[in-house]
């Protein structure tokens, strides 16, 4: 197995490295630079960009769902490699607020990677990642309704990068709490929506 202690850092130094050099960066410029890393580093890192400033761009979460969502999908149904209709990946972000999110996280994804490791492996085996794919679909699903109150995305925009991060460190442990945290999830999100 590769090494991982610096997974999660290599992959937001890719979408850096794709974001430089324009004034602009395409969304599939951004799908074409993960998809060197995997579904892991998609699902670990996508969700997290809701937290940066991009997240304040409004739709910005409910597209970053949808993305994720067809991620999933393709990982669900055994693709090695990711796609996206076109007029998702001609959407373009401006390459300074791209590069902004990526300072942030840096310090985020290098914490991550002193902590995370390969144990409980099985769990992210072919059967955990189906099970995982099943929950982050319901997951993405509940992002649009969402969406209308302040910060209540990142809730399970979190909840999807634990997924991610469990499948990019092959760490069950992780994967475990990542279905504890779609319950908790699930139960905010109905008592948000309900209105307590």
């Amino acid at each position: 197995m590769a090494d991982d202690s610096t997974a999660l850092t290599d992959v937001v130094e890719e979408l850096e490295d794709a974001s430089q050099g324009t004034d602009t960066v395409k969304v599939g410029h951004l799908i074409d630079a993960l998809d060197q890393r995997g579904y892991g580093a998609a699902l670990a890192v996508l969700p997290l960009m809701e937290l940066t400033p991009l997240g304040g761009i409004p739709g910005f979460p409910t597209m970053l769902a949808l993305l994720v969502a067809i991620l999933v999908l393709r990982m669900f149904m055994g693709y090695e490699h990711f796609w996206a209709p076109d007029w998702l990946r001609n959407r373009s972000l401006k390459s300074k607020k791209v590069l902004k999110s990526v300072e942030w996280l840096k310090p985020i994804s290098e914490w991550i990677d002193e902590k995370l490791h390969t144990r409980l492996a099985p769990l992210t085996g072919s059967t955990g990642r189906k099970a995982a794919s099943i929950l982050i679909l319901c997951l993405c699903l509940a992002v649009l309704p969402l969406e209308v109150v302040p910060f209540a995305t990142s809730v399970p925009m979190v909840t999807i990068s634990i997924f991610g991060l469990a499948l990019l460190y092959h760490d069950g442990l992780l994967m475990l709490l990542g279905f504890a945290a779609t319950g908790i999830a699930g139960f905010a999100g109905a008592t948000l929506l309900l209105g307590g």
